[in-house]
């Protein structure tokens, strides 16, 4: 048998096998991504940035006027050109180092020299035209300072000392700790932890002309928060709102939940809310937030009510300013527990009327003995505790917190927690994989808006999705950086169409849409890309453009079939669309008796192969792999066409012409071959058989005179018997485990060698209680005792009296020296009871 045909007859049975045990998995209701990209994939252009010898890429922010992205990292900051991103290639850097005494401090703390003993930047916010505000851990020393735009420095005092200021409270000790900030007109409202240990988390707001104010921690208005992000709401009139007041900045985070009284600690998602307009109370909440309210975000699924109760990261999505009613906040979820074994995530959406009604619902109140929280049933105070400064407190003549009465105050002070539940369904939920940023663009296309998700994961893949009737359709998967990392920032620059992320290694950008993969009408409509659409001759970005009616696209569905108008030409399907371009036919040559795999590779995961050969599909006498391949053998030859199939449209992915192999050996053993048929099919009766070619060196396996091979059969039933054979074993076995255990016990213990005797003398009685002597007469038929029979006991041979009275190990006494019996014992260590003989008596006994 050739080498080229034992390989074909592993590959087919390996093929079985994987086929089978494919199919006896459970397929998981998961949202798979259409297309994926691994990492540097041409079809998927990608830029990088970093910089030799630095790493972890932390904060991102974009100057889309200048055109510029500013870039956090560990000890530097880096202003790059957002049309020239290349490794090493920046317009300027800031190298903010902590000098060495701040370092051996940080190490005399406890922390260590080789990762915590840095400065980290933490926060990267645009005060103003001309200054950019940032922090860092500097060695668990937060400190922050100024950064001149104009020539990329740090602002320094007229002496020469560079200016900066104390950042605890604004910027976190730790570079691992979730915190947040954001800048608004001027003043910093950041989300963090105040002291070293990290056990006292703070909203605080400084700078600015405001007075500065945060949390009270004696009151636990927070426990133990893990922010994840801020967001700035200009909240004016509107048509279902008379009512304006300064805005609110909404912080998002995940908290343990003192409301429930579980087992264990229960993480919940938060939103709270501040009031930019809050100065602090008089007499009650000094230098406090008198607006300080949180709310529960929920996202669960509508089924089995399961929670994602880890909020990850929040995006709001604002359609055009001043449109505050309408604004979408888009959340990613993980859970504190797994279903089915396997961590995933959700992604939830909530409507600014959701948040509002939460916020103006009832309070919850707490009692101080029992810790337990129940809703406030009773009456409220006016103004309402919590809210703004609005047109109802001004009829009050209240036109700011310092003039709010003690009674709001002491009840705002108590009462921070809404019992309104924020709640949602997942528009998205994807098994196996772990959401952690998100951001999100709102694209304008020919039949309307449509909203495009691009989620960070933990591994360093980017998710490019859409929003459709509430279900989200994952375009395409991106792995964006070498190594398994997560995605720490994500920045959209909408006008430029371009996105950023980052993470410890570098910086990436790379475009919105890839309409330029999608060659045919089909392929473009299928794609149900927001930014893509179909002008008649390619498929193209419209984003800047003015859409035409006539541009073919369809998102709601992503149905060809009645965008795309061409000729049935096919036969293989009675409503198949087939594109006009062609793929050319790439030849390849079989040896005799042996094989090729044709590959065929499909760019979507929502399509299905089908072969054909010669114009037909293929039957089951060609052997299809799981990967979709298909083996070719030099028996039949011909076109082979793989075909991908999605929403009745066909796309020809391969195309294979299969011809013999024409080299002087392969043409010497056709010849051979043909030579020997002949003579077959000579005058004469024709004898059906096994033909062996006997020049040949290669094949020295039969064949069927016919041409017809049933080794797929052979392997098929080959397989099958082996499998029977197998589970028959096993189940033969188990039946029959309690005599198999028997038969090996009894085997070892008549297979054991005779243990050396000891001889023991036992002192009886000389006289019995009526004091007549007895003569004691050993039996002559109690020494063959090895023909008893016990399943319990091992049999014993028999033993004799070798050994003589003065061996015995015990003293004779002048009472019992005339009657005795001498009492031996066999002790084996296969047998778990020994046996006995007292003189010629036989016992059963343990010793």
């Amino acid at each position: 048998m050739t080498l080229d045909f034992l390989s074909y007859l592993l590959l087919a049975a390996s093929t079985l096998c994987t086929i089978g045990f494919t199919q006896s998995l459970s397929r998981e209701d998961d949202v798979v991504p259409r297309i994926v990209f691994d990492y540097n994939n041409t079809d998927r252009p990608v830029k990088h940035f970093h910089r030799d010898g630095v790493r972890n890429y932390t904060k991102l922010l974009l100057s889309p006027e200048h055109g510029l992205l500013y870039v956090g990292a560990k000890d530097a900051i880096f202003s790059l050109d957002v049309f020239n991103i290349a490794p090493n290639e920046f317009k300027n850097e800031v190298i903010w180092e902590v000098p060495e005494q701040k370092r051996n401090e940080c190490h005399f703390k406890g922390k260590s020299l080789s990762s915590d003993c840095f400065n980290y930047i933490k926060i990267l916010l645009q005060v103003n035209s001309t200054h950019v505000y940032v922090c860092g851990t500097y060695a668990f020393s937060p400190t922050c300072a100024y950064i001149h735009i104009a020539n990329f420095s740090l602002e320094k005092s007229r002496f020469g000392n560079l200016l900066t200021e104390d950042g605890k409270g604004r910027c976190p000790f730790d570079p691992t700790y979730k915190s947040t900030a954001i800048m608004v007109d001027g003043a910093l409202y950041a989300g963090t932890v105040s002291n070293f240990q990290g056990n006292e988390p703070i909203i605080s707001r400084s700078l600015g002309n405001k007075p500065p104010l945060k949390t009270e921690n004696s009151l636990n208005w927070l426990q133990d928060p893990s922010f994840v992000g801020s967001e700035f709401i200009q909240e004016g009139v509107s048509a279902k709102n008379s009512d304006s007041d300064d805005g609110k900045v909404y912080f998002f985070f995940s908290e343990t939940g003192k409301e429930f009284d579980f087992f264990e600690n229960t993480i919940v998602s938060r939103i709270a809310q501040i009031c930019t307009g809050d100065i602090g109370g008089e007499r009650v909440l000094q230098k406090r937030w008198t607006t300080f309210l949180k709310a529960q975000l929920s996202c669960s699924l509508p089924d089995d009510g399961f929670p994602f109760n880890v909020i990850q990261d929040m995006f709001v999505l604002s359609t055009r300013k001043g449109d505050w009613e309408n604004i979408t906040f888009y959340g990613v979820f993980t859970s504190q527990w797994y279903k089915g074994g396997a961590a995933s995530s959700a992604v939830c959406a909530y409507s600014m009327e959701d948040m509002k009604k939460a916020f103006n619902g009832r309070y919850m109140e707490v009692n101080r003995e029992t810790q337990q929280w129940y809703p406030y049933n009773h009456v409220v105070p006016e103004p309402r505790p919590g809210a703004c400064i609005t047109n109802i407190a001004r009829a009050m003549n209240i036109n700011s917190s310092f003039q709010m009465p003690d009674k709001v105050l002491n009840f705002a002070k108590d009462h921070f927690l809404m019992e309104e539940i924020v709640r949602s369904q997942p528009l998205l939920m994807k098994k196996h994989m772990k959401y952690i940023q998100i951001t999100v663009d709102r694209v304008q296309t020919i039949s309307g808006y449509y909203d495009v998700l691009f989620l960070g994961t933990e591994n360093g893949i980017l998710h490019k999705a859409i929003n459709v009737n509430h279900k989200v359709h994952i375009i395409e998967e991106i792995t964006v950086f070498a190594e398994p990392q997560p995605v720490q920032n994500l920045i959209l620059d909408s006008k430029q169409g371009m996105l950023y992320a980052s993470s410890y290694s570098g910086v990436v950008q790379l475009p919105v849409s890839n309409c330029n993969i999608y060659l045919s009408c089909g392929e473009c409509v299928l794609a149900r890309d927001p930014y893509c659409a179909w002008d008649g001759n390619m498929c193209r970005d419209m984003r800047g453009l003015q859409l035409e009616l006539h541009w073919k696209q369809d998102i709601e569905r992503g149905r060809p079939e009645q965008q795309c108008q061409q000729h049935d030409s096919s036969s293989l399907g009675p409503r198949a669309l087939q594109p006009s371009r062609t793929t050319s036919c790439e030849t390849i040559t079989v040896r005799p008796n042996s094989f090729r795999v044709l590959s065929c590779k499909v760019q979507s995961n929502l399509a299905t192969r089908t072969w054909t050969h010669n114009g037909a599909a293929v039957d089951d006498s060609f052997m299809v792999l799981p990967d979709g391949g298909i083996i070719a053998t030099a028996e039949p030859l011909g076109v082979y066409e793989c075909w991908a199939i999605e929403e009745d449209f066909w796309l020809l992915v391969a195309n294979y012409c299969i011809r013999l192999d024409g080299s002087p050996e392969a043409t010497t053993l056709h010849a051979s071959r043909k030579s020997i048929q002949g003579l077959n099919d000579g005058p004469g009766p024709r004898e059906k058989g096994i033909i062996i070619n006997p020049l040949s060196s290669e094949s020295r396996f039969p064949q069927l005179t016919s041409g017809k091979t049933y080794w797929t059969e052979f392997v098929v039933v080959s397989v099958v018997f082996g499998l029977t054979l197998a589970v028959s074993s096993l189940v033969f076995l188990y039946r029959n485990r309690d005599k198999m255990k028997s038969l090996i016990k009894d085997g070892e213990c008549s297979n054991i060698q005779q243990k050396k005797q000891r001889k023991i003398e036992i002192p009886h009685e000389s006289l019995p209680l009526n004091g007549n002597p007895v003569q004691v007469v050993a039996s002559e038929h109690h020494k063959g005792y090895q023909s008893l029979n016990d399943n319990h006991i091992c049999s014993t041979p028999v033993l004799e009296n070798a050994v003589s009275d003065k061996d015995s190990g015990y003293p004779e006494s002048p009472n019992n020296q005339m009657n005795q019996k001498n009492l031996y014992v066999e002790i084996s260590a296969h047998c778990t009871q020994p046996r006995v003989r007292i003189g010629s008596e036989i016992k059963d006994s343990v010793v």
